[in-house]
């Protein structure tokens, strides 16, 4: 792809982000404030919420190739780790509706909350139509531990909302592209707009509880996310043993996705007024 890569992908998501979600933030090209736009999230969320009865399941494939085997195999794998991150999805979200103390905030979270448990289901259903893989990371298992013993409400914002689910967004962005006509398709152009929103908000809150936050604090979160990180990249570029035998022809699109992912991620973060997570 190129050392142009991450920058057409940062582009690509800023063009997304400001052509989706903008209005939102920004009324009539006007700023406001964090607590006002978290309403706005969730009038948006309640508005474009979906029903997993509603994708194709009768009219297209589950998977692209669904008639070879080996691919059915590489697609229940895909399916399965999307299934564990969400199973950490809907427990994490379910925290910060619990924890979050604002109307608007939490009105929010009941609706992410929702997107999440949605999400489970159609990522269930889909793994039904396939053969048993086991796809489960555990580099994932191990990161989703210690995302949940967060105790600050910062750090958990900032991990889940910021930086894991802004980078889901192009990862849902290629998986949409290579399955296009499937229902596996269908899911994720529906949860590219859902996890826009999970970005969207979770940086617009974690402004809100930056706002007045310490120069010890901020050391504290940029700390934290520094320990994240090489675990992080671990999980990024890991492969069930169903898919490994795509590992040497995958090997450039694994440093430009690595690549790509420490570019936004940085981004997010330096305009969060922290340091980034990554010597770029």
């Amino acid at each position: 792809m190129g050392n142009k890569g991450p920058e057409r992908a940062l582009r690509h998501l800023e063009q997304v982000l400001t052509e989706e979600l903008e209005p939102l933030a920004r009324p009539n090209g006007r700023p406001s404030r964090p607590l006002e736009r978290m309403r706005r999230f969730y009038r948006s969320a309640k508005r474009v919420a979906w029903d997993v009865s509603d994708l194709p399941w009768d009219t297209q494939p589950v998977v692209p190739r669904a008639d070879s085997e080996r691919w059915r195999l590489v697609w229940g794998s895909v399916i399965q780790q999307q299934l564990q991150a969400d199973q950490t999805a809907v427990d994490a979200a379910t925290r910060l509706l619990l924890q979050v103390p604002e109307p608007e905030a939490r009105m929010y979270y009941s609706t992410m909350v929702q997107d999440e448990a949605r999400h489970i289901e159609g990522w269930t259903r889909l793994a039904s139509s396939l053969e048993p893989v086991d796809g489960f990371s555990p580099y994932f298992a191990e990161l989703s531990e210690k995302f949940l013993e967060c105790e600050l409400l910062e750090e958990s914002v900032l991990l889940f909302q910021v930086l894991f689910e802004g980078c889901a967004l192009e990862a849902f962005r290629e998986i949409a592209k290579t399955t296009e006509q499937t229902v596996l398709g269908a899911m994720a152009n529906k949860l590219i707009v859902d996890d826009a929103i999970h970005h969207r908000s979770g940086v617009t809150y974690e402004e809100h509880l930056l706002s007045n936050a310490s120069k010890a604090m901020k050391g504290h979160l940029s700390d934290v996310l520094r320990r994240y990180m090489p675990l992080y990249i671990e999980n990024l570029t890991w492969r069930p043993p169903v898919r490994r035998w795509l590992n040497a022809g995958m090997a450039e699109h694994d440093r430009y996705v690595v690549k790509r992912n420490q570019l936004l991620m940085s981004r997010s973060v330096t305009e969060l007024g922290l340091k980034a997570p990554f010597d770029l």
